[in-house]
């Protein structure tokens, strides 16, 4: 029970990794925050996270608003009376994201206002929570669309961009107990990666440019992500950690 006692928001977790997150904290021990725009998908996740014996409240929370993340955090400590750990998974990918040139302007302000502004917002607004409560923990889900080359202009600035974003988070906080990491995953099984045209785990062929020949499972970024919000990663802080079955040393 790496996280027993601890109160977690998990944003984007009506599906996907999120929803691996948010099911695998309660299995630790934690209280979770869902939160997503969609209202169904993030039900379906309290619905499964409350199938085993855990305890969850949905937030409706678009990420690209400040008033909305703002009210969020409001909840959250009215609801569970504290917060110790912020994931900030929310995230969306375009397919009209192609050449640079051609990008609609649109696209490239909603691709930002949420991957890049949404953590920006949360972090903002959850922080000052997270300090009451005695410290915690801050885990960024980035992409290795930040590390490497990648066909997605706006995706791979917005990644990129939240790396060194939650670093400087991780040296201004020190003092505060909180630690700040990253986690970039590789190509994961989600429906985010379906949308774009990825078919699910054999369902068709897929070239995976990786040492490991697969796509991640969300269950194996959530393990990641939980070994970084709990106690066992007390000396780790301002750190990157490339989860992607070696893509990035190929």
């Amino acid at each position: 029970m790496q996280l027993q006692g601890k109160v977690a928001m998990v944003t984007g977790a009506g599906s996907g990794i999120g929803r691996a997150i948010a099911v695998r904290f309660v299995q630790e021990g934690a209280k979770v925050a869902v939160l997503d725009v969609n209202q169904a998908g993030g039900e379906e996740t309290v619905r499964l996270v409350r199938e085993r014996g855990g305890e969850a409240e949905f937030i409706k929370c678009d990420v690209s608003r400040p008033a909305d993340v703002k009210e969020a955090v409001t909840a959250i400590t009215l609801r569970f009376g504290m917060l110790h750990i912020l994931v900030n998974d929310a995230g969306i990918l375009k397919l009209e994201d192609a050449l640079v040139e051609e990008v609609p302007e649109e696209i490239w302000d909603a691709v930002i206002g949420v991957n890049l502004k949404g953590v920006f917002y949360c972090s903002k607004y959850a922080l000052p929570a997270i300090i009451a409560s005695g410290g915690g923990a801050v885990v960024t889900i980035a992409s290795t669309a930040g590390a490497i080359a990648f066909n997605r202009p706006a995706y791979a600035a917005s990644k990129s961009a939240v790396i060194p974003m939650t670093r400087a988070l991780a040296r201004q906080h020190a003092k505060d107990n909180v630690r700040a990491n990253v986690v970039c995953p590789g190509g994961t099984d989600t429906p985010l990666t379906h949308s774009q045209g990825v078919p699910p785990a054999g369902q068709g062929p897929a070239k995976i440019p990786a040492m490991i020949k697969r796509r991640a499972q969300p269950e194996e970024i959530a393990a990641a992500v939980t070994f970084l919000a709990s106690d066992e990663a007390s000396y780790i802080t301002a750190a990157v950690f490339l989860v992607d079955g070696g893509l990035t040393a190929l």
